[in-house]
């Protein structure tokens, strides 16, 4: 999109308690500001957020039972099950040369970084060549190491990425024990098909807690092995599975295709071992991040309560203020009063990040609006990376009166980070929304 390409940074949308309207229906809350919305009033001074990282086997089951509340994000933040006594596979070693560590934000404010590619938050700029090897057996937990990591950087955090390499020298494999009729056969897996690979994380699979981000990376067994045929695997002459390029050449295969992916991230990126790059969403993450059919993706769209997720900026000229507003007993509206029109329609705009798209499905946008003068506004939703349209545009006539807007769209490209526009620079007036709603029909 073509809306401040030049500006970046991470923010954390909280809503100020400090109304900016003098009229008697302001709710008193202004909506989140960029520029001032992540300052401790006290000190004056941006809250960093530390991070600290787990490594570990998970034998959870693929999917949480029916009757557990618990799914699949909430649970790549709990502690990691153990294995079963009959587990079929048990993996006893596996070792892996973590590299780099990645935060990926929007931004408001300018910064030098590209955000499709994140920013660099491990190694430290002072020891650019460290990597650090992990063993997921051990149960690593990493809190010292990545002590001086600040996540958030001024912007507002969407993924956490880690990247790994594969250590040809020293564990090239996993190994462990798989069970072939009841007794326990060791086994060696070969790593030969990746160089390396990184794994980003969405936001919802961060807990944070007292201004920490604890990145639970879980290796899924089960979720490795759900549909391999363990049983036809083949024990060598020295009573080793040995699954390779040569050996058990099937099985190796469907590792191959699930050995990535068995991390739990929301999306990953490989290089194999000739030098092509594979890239990917993890699916069932993906559909848990999308949400339901029917459900709305805006948090809190009947501004019953007020969501992070609202960003009002204006930017070229444009000045306006933000606030909830009563309109009706126990129903509210963001009110938006333009004071200064700008040079461009996306001079002011009241914005709602993390708008979830899933491609090839039909969406439905709907919300009220009025204004105390006729004209035009834009509405849309777009890629906070490229700016680009990746839901809808419209360009919405709005009138004194209140007017309800629908609009049916099928998105191009799976987006778990849209962002909601409202473009309303270019004239001098006050605009009222409420009731805004983002549902997938099918």
């Amino acid at each position: 999109m073509r809306i401040f390409g030049y500006m970046a940074g991470l923010v954390l949308g909280v809503l100020l308690m400090a109304g900016c309207s003098n009229t008697d229906d302001v709710a008193g809350i202004e909506i989140g500001n960029p520029g001032l919305a992540n300052r401790n009033p006290a000190s004056d001074s941006v809250q960093s957020l530390a991070f600290k990282a787990g490594f570990t086997i998970d034998y959870s089951d693929v999917l949480p039972a029916k009757e557990e509340n618990a799914s699949i994000l909430t649970r790549s933040t709990s502690v990691a099950k153990s294995a079963s006594k009959n587990e079929p596979l048990v993996i006893d070693s596996m070792y892996l040369t973590l590299t780099e560590v990645r935060s990926y934000c929007s931004f408001y404010v300018g910064v030098s970084i590209v955000q499709s590619m994140g920013l660099v938050v491990w190694p430290y700029e002072n020891s650019p060549y460290d990597v650090l090897p992990v063993s997921f057996v051990d149960d690593e937990l990493i809190d010292e190491t990545f002590s001086s990591i600040d996540l958030q950087s001024e912007g507002r955090l969407k993924e956490v990425g880690v990247s790994f390499e594969i250590s040809r020298r020293t564990h090239p494999s996993v190994q462990g024990r798989v069970m072939i009729g009841d007794v326990y056969v060791p086994f060696v897996y070969e790593l030969s098909r990746f160089q390396q690979f990184s794994l980003r994380y969405h936001f919802s699979q961060i807990k944070v807690e007292d201004w920490i981000a604890n990145l639970s990376v879980a290796f899924h067994v089960r979720h490795f092995t759900d549909g391999v045929d363990l049983s036809s695997l083949e024990v060598g002459r020295d009573g080793v599975v040995r699954i390779d390029s040569t050996n058990n050449t099937a099985v190796w295969e469907k590792f191959n295709e699930r050995f990535v992916p068995s991390f739990g991230a929301l999306r990953y990126e490989y290089l194999d071992e000739k030098g092509h790059t594979f890239d990917d969403y993890v699916n069932d993450i993906l559909l848990e991040v999308v949400g339901d059919v029917g459900e709305n993706v805006v948090t809190d769209g009947s501004l019953g309560s007020y969501s992070p997720d609202w960003i009002f900026l204006t930017q070229l000229r444009g000045e306006a203020d933000s606030a909830y507003v009563n309109v009706k007993e126990k129903t509210r509206a963001i009110e938006i009063d333009v004071t200064s029109a700008g040079q461009y329609s996306y001079s002011v705009q009241l914005m709602h990040e993390n708008i979830p798209m899933l491609a090839g499905h039909k969406y439905k946008c709907s919300f009220l609006i009025r204004a105390s003068e006729e004209g035009l506004i834009t509405a849309r939703i777009g890629s906070y990376l490229t700016y680009e349209t990746v839901g809808f545009e419209e360009h919405v006539q709005v009138t004194t009166s209140e007017k309800n807007f629908e609009v049916e769209f099928e998105p191009m490209v799976n987006d778990p980070f849209a962002r909601f526009e409202f473009n309303i620079g270019g004239a001098v007036r006050k605009i009222w929304v409420r009731d805004l709603k983002i549902t997938r029909l099918d």
